[in-house]
């Protein structure tokens, strides 16, 4: 019966969605490492590289150096096995080096949905986001440096929706291949507990960017009051987010009281340092000499217990005059995004049975606004 519906709901997708020649399945090919934590436990590594991704030209007057590819069910390193971490980046097919903003190519977005399972925060009860990555190219550990038993239970029946976007500014036409190191466990090993990942957002926790309003530099987006509201007990171990350029911080409160405040980067390393005079295929991305781009932003670990009826909220604030905001190949400003991804951890034997019960979110929904990628306005606040 769940297999029957999987499978009708997936045609749904498939005709929402199918309207770019370059989505579906990318090629790929699996190169195993050395793991870097609970070898004694059978701890693998694998390094996926997905590709080669074929970038058009920035002056491309369709679609103005933008790839996006959307598979409805992406090559992952395992099934029935619990999922440690994954760090990606892009590198250039030819030569294997960083593909970044020095050389006019930006990782924008990938992201990943449980298409089996319902989201924990989405009302619209979409399948669950596990994760969303831009070109600060994030590591998710949730083993905390080895310091922590705690994965995600990814089961072999479960379709994993993958989403890359990215942009290339250069005149030229480039090729890149997007690399994710995964490290995981087979089965479900003794004594490790089981991360449930929820999505915040300035939106009310659904996909959606909120724009600035015209000409305001300085502003906060806050999400709404009601926030996300727990249904059961967990240890918030990582929060990890993403946001945009001109970002200065990002605050995650519980019951209204700030427990974690993430702070982005600028330029720590040349790969995130643009330059006046190159080509930006119709983009701009500020007129100083040099332009420094978010390069990291740090996470909040063994962040608070959670219990029933706990509330989390979340405010992001970004400084315009202070950190140049990318523009779009006409000169506008480009919406901003402002989310945090809360891991929460639940005992082993509960998260599992969690998942197991667990059922397919509402597919035609998330397909319908997936295909639109609508924008909406978020609370938006000026000083």
């Amino acid at each position: 019966m769940r297999f029957s519906r999987i499978a009708a709901a997936l045609g749904t997708i498939r005709a929402t969605l199918a309207q770019a020649p370059q989505d579906g399945p990318l090629p790929y090919k699996i190169e195993p490492l050395e793991p870097k934590y609970f070898k004694e436990l059978g701890s693998q590594r694998v390094k996926i590289s997905y590709g080669p991704i074929n970038l058009p030209s920035g002056n491309d007057e369709a679609s103005h150096g933008h790839f996006s590819n959307r598979n409805l069910n992406s090559k992952f390193p395992c099934g029935d096995c619990i999922i440690t971490g994954w760090t990606p980046t892009l590198v250039f097919a030819d030569d294997g080096k960083l593909a970044n903003a020095n050389n006019n190519i930006w990782l924008h977005h990938i992201g990943f949905t449980n298409l089996n399972r319902t989201d924990h925060a989405c009302e619209n009860n979409w399948p669950e986001r596990m994760n969303v990555n831009g070109n600060e190219r994030s590591t998710f550990d949730f083993t905390l440096k080895g310091t922590r038993k705690a994965g995600y239970l990814l089961r072999a029946t479960d379709h994993i929706f993958m989403a890359i976007e990215v942009l290339n500014m250069n005149p030229a036409p480039r090729t890149v291949i997007l690399t994710i190191e995964f490290e995981y466990l087979p089965g479900t090993p003794a004594n490790f507990d089981i991360v449930f990942p929820v999505w915040l957002d300035v939106k009310g926790n659904c996909l959606a960017n909120p724009l600035p309003p015209k000409g305001t530099r300085v502003f906060t987006a806050r999400g709404p009051t009601t926030g996300w509201v727990a249904p059961w007990s967990g240890d918030l171990i990582l929060a990890v987010p993403h946001i945009h350029d001109g970002n200065t911080r990002q605050e995650i409160s519980l019951n209204d009281k700030i427990i974690c405040t993430s702070v982005p980067a600028y330029g720590e390393t040349s790969e995130f340092v643009s330059h006046k005079g190159d080509s930006h295929g119709g983009h701009d991305h500020g007129s100083s000499e040099h332009h420094y781009h978010v390069s990291s932003i740090s996470q909040c670990e063994n962040v608070a217990k959670i219990v029933p009826g706990n509330k989390l909220t979340i405010a992001s604030h970004y400084d315009m005059e202070k950190h140049a905001p990318m523009k779009d190949h006409g000169g506008e400003e480009e919406a901003v995004m402002a989310i945090q991804f809360l891991h929460v951890v639940r005992p082993r034997e509960e998260g599992i049975a969690a998942v197991m019960a667990s059922k397919p979110g509402n597919l035609t929904a998330f397909s319908e606004q997936v295909s639109k990628n609508g924008v909406g306005a978020g609370t938006i606040v000026v000083p």
